[in-house]
C-alpha cells in the first residue's frame, strides 16, 4: 500500500535535484506509515537541506550534559551588526563517533529603548551560534526574516521599559572522528533601526545561557501539502 506514496515522494525529491538516500527513504517510509495508520495526519514531504520548510523535527535520546552561564551585570549595545554578548559563550566537547542534539536557551531582562521617540519600527535582535552557525530556527537564514528579541514598540519604549524575554535554538552535531570535537556556543546581539534619528539602545541584564546535549539526533525538514 505504501509503494505509490513512496514513489511519489521519491519523484518529488528527484524533481528538486536531490538524490534519495537510504536515510531519506526510511524517513519517507515512516511518513507514509504514519499517514496510513492515522488518516487524520496529512502526508509530509521531506525537503532538501537548504530549502525553507513549514517546520523541522529533531529527535534525540536522553540528555547527558547541562551547563548554565549567568550574569547580573548590565550590558548595552547600539551596534547594527551582530556582536558578541560579553561572557555569553562556552565550549562543549562531542564524544568520538557520535551525534548529539545540542540545545541552547537564553533568557534575560531586556530593554529596547528609543530615546528619540521615533515612530518607525525598530527592534533588538539576539541569535545563538552553535559551531559557527545559527541554531534552529534559523531566523536570519531566509531574508528578510529576522528574530526580534525585543522591540521599540514604534518609539514608545523608554528607559524604564524593562521586560523579560527568552529564546532557544537547536542543532544536530555529528563527530565522525576518533577524537573529541570542540563546539562553541555563543550569543550575539544587535539592533535594527529604520529611522534617520539616533539608534535605539539595546540593554540586557540578569541573563542566563543554558546549554544541553542529548544522545543521538535525527532531523527532517517537512512541508505540509496544501489544503
Amino acid at each position: 500500500m505504501k509503494k505509490p506514496l513512496l514513489t511519489a515522494f521519491c519523484l518529488i525529491g528527484s524533481a528538486l535535484g536531490q538524490a534519495v538516500s537510504a536515510d531519506l527513504r526510511d524517513e519517507l517510509i515512516n511518513a507514509a506509515d504514519n499517514s496510513q495508520l492515522n488518516p487524520l495526519i496529512p502526508p509530509i514531504i521531506v525537503l532538501p537541506p537548504d530549502t525553507e520548510a513549514d517546520y523541522e523535527v529533531r529527535t534525540a535520546g536522553a540528555h547527558f550534559f547541562k551547563q548554565v552561564i549567568s550574569s547580573t551585570k548590565p550590558q548595552t549595545t547600539q551596534s547594527r551588526k551582530f556582536v558578541p554578548l560579553k561572557h555569553a559563550r562556552t565550549k562543549v566537547t562531542i564524544p568520538p563517533r557520535s551525534t548529539v542534539l545540542l540545545n541552547a536557551s537564553f533568557d534575560a531582562e531586556s530593554r529596547c529603548s528609543d530615546n528619540a521617540g521615533t515612530t518607525e519600527g525598530g527592534w533588538c535582535e539576539v541569535r545563538i551560534l552553535i559551531n559557527g552557525a545559527e541554531g534552529a530556527p534559523r531566523a536570519s537564514s531566509f531574508p528578510p526574516d529576522t528574530f526580534a528579541f525585543d522591540s521599540t514598540d514604534s518609539g514608545n519604549e523608554g528607559q524604564a521599559s524593562w521586560e523579560s524575554h527568552a529564546m532557544s535554538r537547536h542543532r544536530c552535531i555529528k563527530n565522525n572522528s576518533d577524537n573529541f570535537k570542540t563546539v562553541e556556543v555563543a550569543v550575539e546581539w544587535k539592533l535594527t533601526n529604520f529611522s534617520a534619528a539616533a539608534d535605539p539602545e539595546f540593554w540586557l541584564d540578569d541573563w542566563s545561557l543554558v546549554v544541553e546535549m542529548a544522545e543521538g539526533c535525527r532531523m527532517k525538514k517537512v512541508v505540509a501539502p496544501p489544503k
